[in-house]
């Protein structure tokens, strides 16, 4: 009778340590309110490319003209650098679509500077070397691909280490600066059936829901997050009043002016 006894007893140690085992790696993740993993909570956001459809029709010298005058700069941290990587990485795709190759290198250099300081440049090693010998070539798709797969492969791997904050705002910097500079590109010539790229409704609740995910001192603290969230919110509220899929002068006026609002919280 003892025999199955210690069966019994040695079942119940093996099955409390792989308790053990799998609670311990649960807990070295962030977890939410109900205890479910962040990675699960936030949503991986796309591309900020489809609002740059509306570059395909225009000249680039028109396009060009969209490059902001000054360089995007914020305060030296990582959340802010993390933004601002999001919008350079937009003005850089501009840049390219626009044949501007003297502000696409100033804005490389840059993403070079920040992305060595999220320590992630061991992931995008030879970025400026590979566009400086692209824009030499000038070959324009290929500066395009190079840059697209920049911004995947630092997303990926802020993803992939869990810097699910950071990764939040670089993505919140694109979807910012794509959606700034189109709407100012679409109200020098406005045309309703234009603003139908700006149509990104779900991308955008997908942002806003991540934003409110953080609970990072170092970002909710901060100065600018809440009226970030206001500002994200106002944005929203404009792309839900869509009229049959598009959106007036008025509407694209105030998105221009709340996303300029966005990036300048980030610069306080």
């Amino acid at each position: 009778m003892k025999k199955p006894i210690w069966i019994v007893i040695v079942l119940i140690m093996v099955l409390a340590i792989s308790a053990c085992k799998d609670k311990k790696k649960d807990d070295t993740l962030p977890v939410g309110e109900e205890g479910e993993s962040q990675v699960t909570l936030f949503a991986p956001l796309p591309s900020f490319k489809a609002v740059f459809t509306a570059l395909d029709q225009l000249e680039s010298r028109d396009i060009s003209a969209a490059i902001p005058t000054d360089m995007y700069k914020t305060k030296q941290d990582p959340y802010r650098n993390s933004f601002a990587l999001g919008v350079l990485t937009a003005d850089a795709i501009i840049a390219v679509r626009g044949r501007n190759k003297s502000k696409l290198m100033t804005i490389a250099n840059e993403m070079k500077r920040i992305t060595t300081l999220l320590n992630l440049e061991a992931e995008v090693p030879q970025l400026n070397d590979d566009i400086k010998t692209l824009v030499e070539k000038e070959q324009w798709s290929e500066l395009e691909q190079t840059l697209d797969k920049h911004k995947k492969v630092v997303e990926d791997k802020l993803w992939e280490r869990e810097d699910l904050d950071q990764y939040t705002l670089m993505v919140l910097g694109g979807w910012t600066e794509a959606a700034n500079r189109v709407s100012w590109l679409i109200n020098r010539n406005f045309t309703a059936e234009r603003t139908k790229v700006l149509k990104q409704k779900g991308t955008w609740n997908d942002i806003y829901s991540n934003m409110k995910l953080i609970n990072s001192a170092s970002i909710v603290n901060e100065a600018y997050y809440k009226p970030v969230l206001e500002l994200i919110e106002k944005v929203k509220a404009v792309l839900d009043a869509e009229i049959e899929g598009t959106y007036s002068l008025t509407q694209t006026e105030e998105i221009l002016k709340q996303t300029d609002l966005i990036k300048a919280e980030f610069q306080k």
